[in-house]
């Protein structure tokens, strides 16, 4: 179907291909909203993955920060990584967990970049069949 024939109006015998939408459905929120800069703090990061395919799920989910962000999962800022099995999720079922940011002395004001990642498993952790990311920036005054 070219660009005239949609002018036109004409219809065309051939469909497109569906689109493929991906397994999870990844939502997050920070509670309270920032972290304090050059101090000890720490806020909790409550990350919320639905299974929107149509079968049963081993999940797991990876939350990564940014290299160079005086930023962590630990008291010393130095864990960069974390990592949440959920177990199996059944279709259209939603699990949510928490985890603790801390910032430390040696932390500056301004946005750190995050990265949650669901992955779908095969029989146990060590096979990936797909992923879903999502981006998060996290507030530091």
């Amino acid at each position: 179907m070219g660009i005239l024939d949609w002018l036109k109006g004409s219809k065309s015998a051939e469909s497109a291909p569906a689109a493929r939408g991906g397994a999870f459905r990844i939502s997050y929120e920070f509670n309270p909203l920032r972290l304090k800069a050059h101090k000890d703090s720490k806020i909790g990061m409550n990350v919320t993955v639905e299974n929107t395919s149509n079968a049963k799920m081993l999940t797991s989910v990876d939350i990564e920060i940014g290299r160079g962000n005086k930023v962590g999962f630990d008291v010393t800022s130095m864990q960069k990584h974390h990592e949440e099995r959920l177990g199996e999720l059944p279709p259209g079922a939603t699990k949510t967990f928490s985890v603790s940011v801390h910032s430390g002395p040696m932390t500056k004001a301004g946005d750190v970049p995050m990265k949650i990642t669901a992955y779908s498993h095969y029989l146990n952790y060590n096979k990936v069949l797909e992923q879903a990311s999502k981006s998060a920036k996290l507030r530091v005054i």
